[in-house]
């Protein structure tokens, strides 16, 4: 992908990721709900959460090879099928356990098609576009999460909470024939370098690496934000607490990621203007503070506003520690180091959902909400006493020459 044009990464990259998104959003406002539906407790549910995160979990070192070893393209086409494939097997799986099952596969799936997608996205942008270019990225990818769960909530409103896995299963087949008709190889893609073992000397390596490790601490929390807060127990808080319908709890989600759509490209541009780390510790203050507001209330309408809230600070928890972990493994293989990064985010989405779910089930469901802003808080903290500016020309270097990746 040496000549590039914005026509050519909107239907390549950012159209695809728009319907994966769509789908993804579709049943997140149903999703332990439904798991609810199989008659177990609140915990329990929130496994249908973490069983995708252990799927992206245990798939995460391997895609990376893979995206080094076969290509970037063909990843992104079998994790856009086992998406589309289990998203449908969701819808007719009769027992909990099969149903958990194929999340499991389904996670694995996401895994390959996240980290194939983030290694082709740091294989053809540079230093001082990265924070702008994600932006645009991540704007598509918002209006999904900003569409999929209203129409998730009235999808199950009209047809029942089944019926929101077959549009998410419909969802990934369009996304999957846009992926197979415009997504192209990079140059580092067709390298086809690298080994199919355990990476272990660039895995201390990147521990080593401040930039990394600070970009893979916050990766991890906003993670950890989205399964364990926006995915499981607002739900749950939302119908349980609250008294709202599925329609309601859709509305309350998108809410959020309205606030993702009109501040994702301004954040972008701050990123590559005042820097990564700056944008990292707003976005994680702004999110500490809509934690601790989420329990104080149950309307509807106060709702939506707390959510709006986590949707400011969550605007630009994507686009800057990729930015940073970007800049930070310059001269590394592309694939297994977007998969370590993966693999740290997906830690969080594991560990969100089981966290929270137990402290949910010991103290009420208002009690997650302040654990994860204390959480949120100490991260905040440690980064800004801490972290260190990777982006060129904010941190005394120069921009660093674009090396391809062995």
């Amino acid at each position: 992908m040496t000549e590039r044009s914005r026509t050519s990464d909107i239907l390549s990259i950012y159209v695809p990721s728009f319907f994966i998104f769509v789908g993804m959003g579709i049943v997140s406002p149903v999703l332990t709900i439904y798991a609810q539906s199989f008659g177990v407790s609140i915990f329990l549910a929130g496994m249908a959460i973490t069983v995708y995160s252990v799927g992206r979990l245990v798939m995460d070192f391997p895609a990376g090879l893979l995206a080094d070893k076969i290509g970037r393209r063909p990843l992104m086409i079998i994790g856009t099928a086992l998406i589309a494939l289990c998203a449908f097997l969701n819808a007719t799986a009769d027992s909990f356990l099969l149903f958990l099952f194929y999340r499991f596969i389904q996670g694995m799936g996401a895994s390959m098609w996240m980290t194939s997608r983030t290694t082709l996205l740091a294989d053809i942008l540079k230093p001082e576009e990265r924070g702008r270019v994600l932006g645009y990225f991540q704007s598509f990818q918002t209006i999904g999460q900003a569409a999929g769960p209203t129409i998730g909530g009235f999808v199950a409103t009209w047809y029942g909470v089944q019926a929101n896995f077959y549009f998410y299963a419909a969802t990934g087949v369009v996304s999957l024939v846009l992926t197979y008709m415009f997504i192209k190889e990079t140059e580092s893609g067709k390298a086809h370098s690298g080994e199919l073992a355990f990476p272990r000397d660039l895995t201390l390596r990147l521990l080593k690496n401040r930039g990394f490790v600070f970009a893979s601490i916050a990766s991890a929390t906003a993670f950890f934000i989205v399964s364990g807060i926006r995915q499981d127990i607002l739900p749950i808080y939302a119908a349980d607490v609250a008294g709202l319908t599925p329609a309601d709890i859709g509305i309350i989600l998108s809410a959020a990621t309205i606030a993702n759509l009109f501040l994702t490209i301004p954040i972008g541009y701050g990123i590559d203007l005042i820097g990564r780390k700056p944008v990292i510790v707003f976005g994680l203050v702004a999110s500490g503070v809509s934690m601790f507001l989420f329990p104080q209330f149950t309307s509807f309408i106060l709702l939506c506003g707390v959510s709006l809230v986590m949707g400011v600070g969550t605007s630009g928890m994507q686009q800057a520690p990729l930015a940073m972990a970007t800049d930070a493994t310059v001269g590394e293989p592309r694939g297994i180091s977007m998969g370590i990064f993966r693999f740290f985010g997906d830690i969080g989405s594991l560990f969100g959902p089981i966290l929270l779910g137990a402290v949910a089930d010991g103290f009420g469901l208002a009690a997650p909400f302040y654990v994860m802003g204390g959480i949120v808080f100490l991260v905040a903290a440690f980064i800004f006493l801490f972290g260190e500016e990777t982006l060129p020309g904010k941190n005394g270097k120069k921009n660093p020459p674009q090396v391809k990746a062995p």
